[in-house]
């Protein structure tokens, strides 16, 4: 029980148009199978909801080393690496027909109450499930500001980026940022590694923009920035690589 797996196969509205597995469609298969594993360990949303507390994703690292293609079989598999004070930490890893890891990712989750927004301590969780295998030696640190002189294009937030808890969906902040970099970067570059701290929520009447700071040509700052306040909803460090 520990240990989850789902057998997928990579459908056309999974993939980028190279015809690889997108960086948003990658990141909702982490956190789709995530919660999924919770709900069978006892620890998943309907079972906080009792207690009026809720999961939320703190942060994230990826680390990949291809993507799957169109049509391509491959298993994921996750399972809870423990917790440290506030954080509980899962563990995802992608794995293709030849059993290669191809993609692997560590996420810190946080636990708060619904009432009053405080986070709990997970010392106050008994048998909180644990299984002793990591993917990488550490966890998702701590990725800081975007600093850069450029003048912010705020837009609004739309539709179909707000989920059922009416705030801006996770996977829609990658989105973003993406889609922040032109056709001539992406036709150059390709994103092997990622690494997201999820700061503050995003909700309907906010107007957002994308701060970068660039060191070179393969490691990138980006912060998604919220019009009214000022504030890094999140921040994201990506490392690009030439695409092959």
């Amino acid at each position: 029980m520990n240990i989850h797996r789902q057998e997928l196969t990579t459908k056309s509205y999974f993939v980028n148009r190279f015809g690889k597995l997108s960086t948003s469609y990658l990141f909702w298969q982490i956190q789709d199978i995530a919660w999924e594993h919770a709900e069978m360990l006892g620890v998943g949303f309907d079972n906080l909801k009792k207690d009026e507390q809720f999961w939320v994703l703190s942060r994230m690292l990826i680390k990949i080393d291809r993507r799957p293609v169109w049509g391509e079989k491959f298993t994921i598999e996750t399972w809870p690496a423990g917790s440290d004070g506030f954080l509980a930490h899962r563990d995802i890893r992608f794995i293709d027909e030849k059993g290669e890891q191809i993609i692997k990712a560590t996420t810190s989750w946080l636990i708060l109450d619904m009432k009053t927004k405080r986070i709990l301590r997970f010392e106050d969780f008994r048998d909180f499930p644990f299984h002793d295998e990591r993917v990488f030696e550490g966890f998702a640190g701590k990725v800081q500001p975007a600093k850069t002189d450029e003048i912010p294009v705020f837009s609004p937030v739309l539709f179909n980026e707000i989920d059922v808890n009416q705030h801006f969906n996770s996977g829609r902040y990658l989105e973003r940022i993406i889609d922040s970099y032109d056709f001539a970067f992406h036709e150059a570059f390709e994103l092997k590694e990622l690494e997201i701290n999820f700061v503050k929520e995003g909700v309907p009447e906010d107007n957002l923009s994308i701060k970068k700071q660039i060191f070179d040509k393969n490691n990138h700052i980006c912060s998604v920035v919220r019009e009214s306040d000022g504030a890094d909803l999140i921040r994201a460090r990506l490392v690009w690589d030439s695409r092959k």
